[in-house]
């Protein structure tokens, strides 16, 4: 072996996928992106499953549906961990509103993505911090139940700014159509009206659909999805590129 880490003894991590597709394809590039490898055997071991059937989170969360997601992110969670994998990752935020009924099912961990993103937010010293997110995410209050045990408040659009958010998530990215890249700030700006002091792109389809943006109306930005990968690259035991969020090339 000329270098790098020993394939068989390093984790084999699962990525419950399709919740979007694009997000999911997304998330495993900044796995790449964000490892400080120096050959093919230094990056994380990865097995995907790109799960497109998975019931609507946001449809079941707010009663448009009633097909709840759970059944099936636990059968895959299961599949994935009797396929070798012995740690799971979940680019989805909406999902998390069902952590505590997947992870119980389970018998390998899963990285809870919108606790880690609040503690990061935490250790940047914010403290307010405005969440762009699904309707579903925004119903549950996953993020301001994980902002509250990390000290960090979790502020949501109004009703105008929701329908902004949502319309961006499922009628453009969903869809396959482009966006604005200058949207967020449109976007972030009521949160500096509210005193917040970050916003958190709290949908992967977001963190696709503004990947790269470091800050946003004068506002840091915290990509949930990649602090996610940052957690599974440490978990993994591989070396981060650094602790910095890196943006992606033209």
């Amino acid at each position: 072996m000329l270098g790098g880490s020993d394939p068989v003894t390093a984790h084999l991590v699962g990525v419950l996928g399709g919740v979007g597709p694009g997000a999911t394809a997304h998330f495993l590039r900044r796995l790449v992106e964000r490892t400080d490898a120096r050959c093919d055997q230094d990056h994380v071991r990865t097995l995907a499953f790109n799960d497109t059937a998975i019931p609507d989170r946001t449809a079941f969360l707010t009663g448009a549906s009633s097909r709840s997601p759970v059944a099936a992110l636990v059968e895959d969670g299961q599949l994935l961990a009797a396929c070798g994998c012995d740690l799971l990752a979940l680019p989805c935020n909406t999902a998390h509103s069902f952590f505590d009924e997947v992870q119980s099912a389970l018998s390998v961990p899963l990285i809870h993505m919108v606790r880690e993103t609040m503690a990061a937010t935490a250790a940047m010293g914010l403290r307010r911090v405005g969440v762009l997110a699904t309707a579903g995410t925004v119903l549950s209050d996953v993020y301001g139940r994980a902002g509250a045990e990390a000290g960090v408040a979790a502020h949501y659009p109004d009703r105008a700014g929701q329908r902004a958010v949502s319309s961006i998530i499922f009628d453009q990215v969903k869809a396959g159509l482009p966006v604005d890249p200058t949207a967020l700030d449109g976007l972030a700006a009521p949160f500096c009206a509210m005193g917040c002091d970050g916003v958190v792109l709290g949908c992967t389809e977001l963190s696709l659909a503004f990947r790269g943006r470091g800050e946003a109306a004068g506002l840091p930005v915290i990509d949930a999805l990649d602090i996610l990968a940052d957690r599974i690259i440490e978990h993994a035991g591989r070396p981060l590129k650094n602790s910095e969020i890196l943006p992606l090339p033209n």
